[in-house]
């Protein structure tokens, strides 16, 4: 990093800012977040970046690792430390009101404290295509999952051409849109936008990058997505997965005039279906709160025709039996 370290001091001697910054946001992940930050660290390019960290009052040692490596690269990482859990705030978003606004980069690339990045040249092959392609505004590649110690590769290498377009036509489909690869113009999208959405996700982000441009796919192998026990995302029950992300592809939908096409009207529509069907499986537990269950449920039903709804009778039947 001696290379990168000369890069950045010339450009900030010279009055320059960052061409991209990197966004982590990190939450106990003391086994990960050293990979995560050299990941970034090993970059190859020929523009300065800079590493905004926001640790969210984490009770293990990330915060003391992350300092460990700012210490070391001042002129690159930049902390911000929180004492007080900000995730669990309703009236706070950690994207749009704390590390957004701390960005000076033209770029934005995002990756999250238990996830990292492989590939040496990821940075300058996305800023290079954006550079040279002005209408398109976010770019995504292709990733490993780790699992444990196995490696799985997508099936995207071979499926999916060197670039694939995506806009509101095609977009999860396949679902290949992935935080840790991601890379967008700033100029993009308003945090302000970003922040009036209840059920936001990162997905909420990209329907609002591409309201301003089209979307690429870049078919090589960047980073490794950590499937792991402690992952905020893997702890949740199937049902709350599917009904989360049903709410916010069914917000963007909404709210968002340019998505409404045929391709996320059917996106709606299979998340309401894979809710409702989880929600079968717990709508009868009396020792939980399954108000979202039955809701879903309520839902899907009324959206559905009535052989739909005689089969999901049916089925809801046999699992009262079964149980």
């Amino acid at each position: 990093m001696k290379d990168q370290n000369a890069i950045i001091s010339n450009w900030i001697n010279n009055g320059g800012e960052p061409l991209v910054s990197i966004v982590c946001t990190t939450f106990n992940h003391e086994d990960f977040i050293g990979e995560t930050l050299k990941g970034f660290l090993i970059q190859e390019t020929n523009f300065p970046f800079e590493i905004i960290v926001h640790d969210d009052a984490s009770t293990d040692r990330t915060a003391v690792i992350v300092k460990e490596f700012a210490d070391k690269y001042p002129l690159i990482i930049k902390p911000i430390y929180q004492t007080v859990n900000q995730y669990s705030r309703k009236d706070i978003n950690i994207w749009s009101d704390i590390t957004f606004p701390e960005a000076k980069g033209k770029y934005m690339a995002l990756c999250e404290g238990d996830d990292y990045w492989i590939d040496a040249l990821k940075l300058q092959k996305q800023v290079d295509f954006l550079e040279n392609n002005a209408d398109y505004v976010i770019t995504w590649t292709d990733f490993f999952t780790k699992k444990e110690s196995e490696m799985v590769s997508n099936d995207f290498k071979e499926a999916l051409p060197d670039i694939y377009t995506i806009d509101f036509d095609n977009l999860f489909d396949p679902y290949c849109t992935y935080t840790l690869t991601s890379l967008f113009r700033k100029t993009a999208v308003d945090p302000l936008e970003y922040r009036k959405f209840v059920h936001s996700k990162d997905n909420t982000l990209y329907a609002l990058v591409l309201c301003n441009g089209k979307g690429a796919y870049m078919n090589f192998q960047s980073s490794v997505y950590r499937w792991h026990a402690g992952g905020i995302y893997s702890l949740q029950k199937p049902f709350v997965q599917r009904y989360s992300s049903y709410q916010n592809v069914k917000e963007i939908y909404e709210f968002i005039p340019q998505s409404r096409t045929a391709n996320i009207k059917r996106v709606v529509k299979s998340l309401l279906k894979a809710s409702a069907n989880e929600a079968l499986k717990t709508v009868n537990d009396k020792t939980i709160d399954n108000t979202n269950q039955k809701t879903a449920i309520k839902e899907f039903l009324n959206q559905a025709s009535i052989g739909t709804r005689i089969k999901f009778f049916i089925r809801s039947v046999k699992n009262k039996i079964l149980k």
